[in-house]
């Protein structure tokens, strides 16, 4: 590193002087370096937040006389690596695939998400006070010496990697990019790193950090100028070195970590703090000082000029005597009071830009957290590489190991994984990518395939659906969907899906498409392995075939017939006669009704029931359940998306799903067939080929006593038949009564405003309890824009609802709240979007047609049209 204010030593301009594996020398110091595990926060209960400080605290309290260099960077995210494996990861890709993999990289590429990774480099005792005591006259570090390091250096790994810190020795790789990022401070990040993944680096070597890097600085300057290549290409940023100072008390835990606040700037921000642990022993002599010198002061005030002691000198005695005492008393180290020093540095392409940022820094802090700017900007710049000394002792903060441990520098938002679809990016304590594969819990984690998706009007369910479907079907993975509302069926009419897809409208199918024999199909013989297998599955079939049969004929009754002690007798024995095979239907139940033989109030009553369902069965709906016929499905090969819906049906209110008006009553059940017949998607195929299903308006599942047994068939096969099921409702609490919270792998908790709902809702995310305050959280999702600068024409200049957001559960541990990102697929979010739109009709042009000459409003829109297509199509 070339500079004005340094003289090259070694040629590299650094104080290091090698690096042996993990570790790296100086002329009189050993520091090994490790990488600290990445801690979840968000969505955490508060007793697992403190255990986390406390195991922390504990593990820097051992670190006792020892300094420990903390070192927060960042890293971008691998898009190239995720395109690889994501395309890897396709099964059958549509001829539209590679376009869209394409987009959705561009999308990750231009939003510069970045990784963070915090590194720690510890402090090796190798010497005796002795050799401290000569300084500078004694000789380096050997090579000896080093060797002999191994014990102290096995001892320090055990230490480093206790619960707390989690942290492992670093690779050459993650050493040598460390090392690059803090030479370049504030530049890009190397595009390419060294030839040679070599563990041991000699003086001579050193200038590969620093020989295309100069740092420039002005004295008292603001900022630090540093230049340097990336891509062949010259850089320059200017940095802006800033230093923590003076601190409130802080609440342990704390809503978000003082160190991990920064994670909330749309810029990356650097940390370096250099942290002495300081020995009890000398802490409880110093405050044994400080103790006297109060007291004397005291005394002069009262004693020499009689007159009363500020009470300032009291409450300073009390903290220093109650500290003393837990450095005395305490045996978990808890007390151990350290010293450090505490850089942020942040950069800009011009100076103003740097000092902006540094400014909203500051305002991140304020007031808790005082943020100066120190004087010698690049001596504390030079702080950030590991083994340089301290800049300036300015700014030195003494604080105990468990304030420094609550900073959780390691904090981060962890969920989903680097393989799957591209959803969005985490919109809580940091920003990072969200990607997520559906599978992964069926081939995987040996878990049950159902999700969640809940959210009220307008929270965005349709469009998290329609998303993951667009994006699977698009690696050749098969859907059947359930969309009441129909509107899923606009995917089938986008040009790269339209010759895979197949919309159906239920409501217009054949007489009989909805049996309730139909729906429930057979087992296929490959799909299990031995013959007592399979027959045991068609026994278990024609089981459902007559409970399902049971409840849906149940359910069309009248509620004092569905109520009456005999109906369930004449149901149970009607339903025995008739062979519970695909081909029955349940014509042949409503004539064993009217033919029962037994008790004479029986058989009145298996009349009355018979009679009934006869008329039942003329209506619109009816013909759908009760005479056999042709399956929906018979005709031609089995496309990769199948979309049903139920356009006109008129669903009943969920308080009031025993509604006395027959129609509703069988739109009730023509919904819960139509889920039956949906669920059947899982059984086509290779049974261990991925395929999903999607069931909207999921809450009609829970009005029917057989709810539960589908609910049970889609956990357990879901997992055999490599089936993500993704189940969607408005209220949670009708989800709940079908035990989903502990069936399900995965969930998606959009917008709820009620409180109740708000409580139900947190119990699909594992490990959360009511009463944290995490409820009102779902209250906030998908908040209506601010500011919106562009709102469309028609709505008063009201502003729209922002992205989709949503709390999501990744199944693994991962719980943040992300925001769906569908910028990258403009077409797929115009099909998604289920809000009026009034310029798509002829309204508008209606009322510009007929407006007074004069008021020239035509050529604006005409603008502001051109405007938003020219930024489309870019």
């Amino acid at each position: 590193m070339s500079s004005d204010r340094t003289t090259r030593r070694g040629g590299s301009g650094l104080a290091l002087r090698r690096i042996c594996g993990h570790c790296t020398v100086t002329t009189g110091a050993v520091m090994a370096w490790y990488r600290l595990g990445a801690q979840g926060w968000s969505f955490r209960p508060d007793s697992v937040r403190e255990q986390l400080i406390i195991d922390a605290a504990d593990a820097l309290a051992q670190l006792s006389r020892r300094v420990v260099h903390l070192r927060v960077t960042t890293r971008p995210y691998p898009v190239t690596r995720w395109a690889t494996a994501h395309d890897g990861n396709a099964p059958a890709p549509l001829p539209g695939w590679r376009e869209h993999l394409l987009s959705d990289q561009a999308r990750l590429a231009e939003l510069s998400m970045a990784d963070k990774e915090v590194y720690a480099g510890v402090q090796v005792p190798h010497r005796n006070p002795v050799w401290k005591a000569l300084g500078s006259l004694a000789a380096p570090i050997s090579d000896r010496e080093v060797t002999a390091l191994e014990p102290r250096l096995r001892a320090t790994d055990e230490l480093m990697a206790a619960p707390g810190l989690e942290a492992v020795p670093v690779t050459p790789r993650e050493l040598e990019w460390l090392l690059h990022r803090s030479c370049s401070l504030g530049l890009p990040a190397p595009v390419t790193m060294g030839a040679a993944e070599q563990a041991n680096w000699d003086t001579e070597d050193l200038g590969e950090f620093t020989d295309q890097v100069h740092w420039c600085a002005t004295p008292y300057g603001r900022t630090l100028r540093v230049v340097g290549e990336h891509d062949g290409q010259q850089v320059t940023r200017h940095v802006c070195v800033l230093s923590v100072g003076r601190m409130t008390d802080l609440d342990i835990p704390p809503g978000i970590p003082w160190m991990h606040r920064t994670d909330q700037l749309p810029f990356p921000v650097e940390w370096s703090a250099r942290i002495r642990v300081e020995d009890p022993g000398r802490v409880g002599s110093a405050l044994r000082r400080n103790i006297q010198k109060i007291r004397a002061q005291k005394d002069h005030y009262e004693l020499e000029h009689h007159e009363p002691a500020p009470g300032a000198l009291d409450r300073q005695a009390a903290r220093a005597l109650a500290v003393e005492d837990e450095i005395q008393t305490g045996l978990s180290g808890l007390a151990t009071r350290t010293t450090g020093w505490y850089r942020i540095a942040v950069a800009g392409t011009s100076e103003e830009q740097a000092l902006e940022r540094a400014s909203q820094l500051r305002q991140l802090y304020a007031p808790q957290v005082t943020i100066a700017r120190p004087l010698d900007q690049y001596a504390v710049a030079r702080e950030f590489i590991p083994g340089q000394p301290l800049g300036s002792v300015a700014y030195k903060r003494r604080m105990p190991v468990t304030t420094v441990a609550a900073g959780v520098p390691a904090a981060t938002a962890a969920v989903g994984d680097r393989v799957g679809i591209h959803l969005g990016q985490t919109c809580g304590t940091s920003s990072r990518v969200v990607t997520w594969e559906p599978w992964h819990a069926t081939e995987a984690s040996e878990e049950s395939g159902l999700a969640v998706l809940v959210a009220g009007l307008g929270g965005g369910k349709s469009t998290a659906g329609g998303a993951i479907i667009y994006r699977t079907v698009l690696q050749g993975v098969p859907w059947t969907v359930l969309d009441p509302s129909g509107r899923l069926t606009a995917l089938c009419a986008m040009p790269e899906l339209e010759a895979y897809s197949r919309p159906v409208d239920l409501l217009d199918a054949p007489a009989g498409a909805l049996s309730t024999y139909r729906v429930i199909g057979d087992p296929h013989r490959a799909h299990h392995g031995d013959e007592a297998t399979w027959r045991a599955a068609m026994e278990q079939a024609e089981d459902t075939r007559r409970l399902l049969t049971s409840s849906v004929l149940r359910a069309m009754l009248p509620k004092q017939l569905q109520e009456h002690v005999l109906t369930e007798v004449a149901l149970l024995r009607a339903v025995g006669q008739v062979p519970a095979r695909v081909w029955s239907c349940c014509q042949q139940v409503t004539e064993a009704l009217a033919q029962l033989e037994g008790d004479s109030e029986l058989v009145r009553h298996a009349g009355y029931m018979a009679d009934f369902l006869r008329e039942a069965a003329k209506t619109r709906h009816g013909r759908l359940i009760f005479p056999p016929g042709r399956p929906v499905d018979a005709a031609g090969a089995e496309p990769l998306l199948t979309v049903y819906s139920l356009r006109g049906l008129a669903l009943p209110d969920e308080s009031t799903a025993a509604s006395e008006d027959l129609d509703e009553r069988l739109s009730m059940c023509v919904m819960y067939l139509a889920a039956w017949l949906t669920q059947r998607g899982m059984y086509y195929g290779d049974v261990n080929a991925r395929k999903g299903i999607f069931i909207d308006e999921a809450w009609a599942l829970s009005t029917f006593s057989t709810g539960r047994r589908f609910i049970d068939r889609a956990a357990r096969d879901s997992r055999k038949h490599n089936t993500r099921v993704l189940m969607a409702s408005q209220n949670p609490a009708d989800l709940l009564r079908l035990d989903l919270a502990n069936l399900a792998s995965a969930a998606f908790i959009g917008r709820l405003t009620g409180e109740d709902a708000q409580r139900d809702a947190l119990k699909f995310l594992p490990g959360i309890q009511p009463g944290l305050g995490y409820e009102r959280i779902f209250g906030t999702l998908s908040a209506p824009a601010k500011n919106n600068k562009t709102t469309r024409p028609g709505t008063g200049g009201k502003a729209r609802r922002g992205a989709r957001e949503f709390v999501f559960s990744d199944g693994t541990g991962g719980i943040e709240r992300i925001r769906l990102d569908l910028s990258a697929h403009p077409r797929l979010l115009a099909a998604l979007d289920t809000t009026a739109d009034p310029d798509k009709t002829g309204q508008a042009t209606r009322h510009r047609d007929t407006e007074e000459p004069g008021i020239g409003t035509g050529s604006l829109l005409g603008s502001e049209c051109a405007e938003d297509e020219e930024k489309a199509s870019a």
